[in-house]
């Protein structure tokens, strides 16, 4: 085993890639003095191996390697049994978005690979990190593609789509053809497929950051929006008490991941042949496999590796607990 190989086994942090984008804000700053200064930053891709953004190893032996090099090197040790080749299959991302994004909408893996776009959609799901801001997902009964499309003509889209307030805890699956667009004052962790095919039904009558209107995808959303989708608001479920401590709330298991939230002072997980993510929401601690540990921050994301075995987590000793996601791939 080489000693690249052996540093998988450690628990691996990334350099954040910042995206500008019109919607934007600065709330990222509290957590984030790397934040490029005085532009808007929408998102920030915490585990990327993707062309728009690239995660890189940010410490230790493989620092300023690319998530796609060890990806090349060493996928199946880094994804586990079920990795079939490729790129690292999730992307995870922080949105906090000052103004509302578009309308938009993702296609699922068949249609991506009938319009010629790569072999992957894009389903998503969302857990919200603060108070404040509105979700809008899928249309409203009755809502066909015949009044969808007058609505995109006359200017009344916005009548068309649910609407839900929310608050920090929220948590909503998007499966891919789902219309949906995220409202003023949301700030959200994303947990997606490894897919950034948007098509953009409406921008609510803004100009880009060049001053110009952003290209909308019409036709495209129209061939891609789902309006016989019906399961729509916040997913409820309950926090459980977690065998290794502290509490779990099952939020999802889909065909492409699994995501739940975690709330405690020490426990630990893994050890399942499948990696873990790990983005802490609240507090700070401490994150170690059998190889070593590291110390993790609030608003941190961690990648443990598959070969890594279990992990466990506990939180610095003036620290009442930690809130904490953890995803795997399916």
């Amino acid at each position: 085993m080489s000693a690249e190989h052996s540093a998988l086994r450690l628990p691996l942090s990334f350099t954040p890639q910042y995206m500008q984008v019109v919607w934007g804000g600065r709330r990222l700053e509290a957590w984030r003095p790397d934040l490029p200064p005085d532009v808007p930053i929408g998102e920030s891709w915490e585990l990327a191996d993707h062309q728009r953004g690239m995660s890189v190893v940010a410490s230790g032996e493989l620092a300023g390697q690319s998530l796609e090099s060890l990806m090349d090197q060493w996928g199946k040790a880094i994804v586990g049994s079920t990795y079939q080749g490729g790129p690292f299959p999730l992307l995870i991302k922080i949105i906090d978005a000052q103004d509302k994004l578009s309308v938009q909408v993702h296609p699922d893996d068949a249609l991506a690979q009938e319009m010629g776009l790569g072999n992957f959609g894009k389903t998503e799901c969302w857990l919200l990190l603060a108070d404040g801001g509105e979700l809008y997902q899928g249309t409203k009964p009755g809502i066909d593609q015949g009044a969808f499309e007058q609505a995109m003509a006359d200017g009344s889209l916005a009548d068309t789509l649910n609407v839900f307030p929310v608050r920090n805890g929220d948590f909503f699956f998007l499966p891919a053809r789902t219309v949906h667009a995220i409202g003023a004052g949301c700030l959200i962790l994303e947990v997606q497929q490894n897919c950034d095919i948007t098509f953009r039904v409406d921008d609510w009558g803004r100009l880009g950051l060049d001053g110009k209107p952003r290209p909308l995808h019409q036709a495209e959303s129209l061939r891609t929006i789902d309006f016989s989708q019906g399961q729509y608001g916040a997913v409820r479920s309950s926090p459980q008490d977690h065998s290794q401590g502290g509490s779990i709330r099952p939020l999802v298991a889909c065909d492409y991941f699994q995501v739940e939230e975690r709330r405690a002072r020490q426990t630990g997980g893994g050890g399942m042949g499948r990696a873990s993510i790990i983005t802490i929401i609240e507090g700070s601690g401490t994150l170690a496999t059998a190889a070593g540990s590291t110390p993790v921050q609030a608003m941190g994301t961690y990648l443990v590796s598959a070969c890594a075995g279990p992990w466990s987590i506990s939180c610095d000793p003036a620290q009442p607990s930690l809130r904490f996601c953890h995803a795997s791939p399916c």
